[in-house]
């Protein structure tokens, strides 16, 4: 009897990040994406608003690889990828990230106690000096926001210095999400998207602790 499809782990969404870079260098969103969509991982608005709006094949790959996260509760959605990388020349690309064993001990964890705590506005600000400003508009998409969204938060608050740019990002992302915006969930949108944002492994792990210790 086949095996059931299961939902992306984190031991797999863990591959694909060590495995980000040679992703965005050698694949192709175009040549994909829309096998997603035929496969109902990705919808049309899908592909249109968040990977088709990359300014570069690269960002595009980019936005692949971090909805590929966002979705990653569809079932055979890892195994799907893969074989879509294989079918289009990149076979020896899915064998490796099959194989990766590489886990991603850069961050530290979260208490099992704090994992259901709402984020408040000043976990945000702990939280808004952890990555580079050049990734304000990816920081972005990893949440979940339009690029409309993202360009009236830096557009009323870039005068205020681009902390307070990402601590409105977050803020918008906990309004929006409500009572299932707790800090495990944050805490996993960071870490799932840490090589895309280049998260700094030591300033999260001081904001960590200062949420913590609040």
């Amino acid at each position: 009897m086949a095996q059931a499809a299961t939902s992306m782990t984190p031991e797999q969404v863990k591959k694909i990040k060590a495995n980000c870079e040679d992703i965005v260098k050698r694949v192709q969103a175009d040549d994909i994406m829309d096998y997603f969509v035929d496969e109902d991982y990705f919808s049309i608005e899908d592909v249109a608003e968040n990977i088709m709006s990359g300014k570069t094949p690269q960002h595009q790959t980019e936005r692949l690889v971090m909805l590929l996260q966002q979705k990653r509760s569809k079932a055979g959605i890892f195994d799907f990828f893969l074989n879509q990388l294989a079918r289009h020349g990149n076979k020896d690309l899915a064998k490796k990230i099959r194989e990766t064993e590489e886990g991603d001990d850069r961050f530290p964890e979260i208490p099992e106690k704090l994992k259901n705590k709402m984020v408040t506005e000043r976990y945000a600000m702990h939280l808004s000096k952890t990555f580079p400003a050049q990734h304000l508009i990816t920081f972005g998409v990893c949440l979940g926001l339009s690029d409309v969204d993202i360009s009236h938060v830096k557009a009323d608050n870039m005068q205020y210095g681009v902390s307070t740019v990402i601590w409105r990002l977050i803020t918008v992302w906990k309004n929006r999400n409500g009572r299932s915006a707790t800090l495990e969930k944050l805490h996993n949108l960071f870490q799932n998207n840490s090589d895309s944002i280049e998260l700094n492994p030591e300033a999260y792990a001081k904001a960590l602790d200062k949420i913590i210790k609040s």
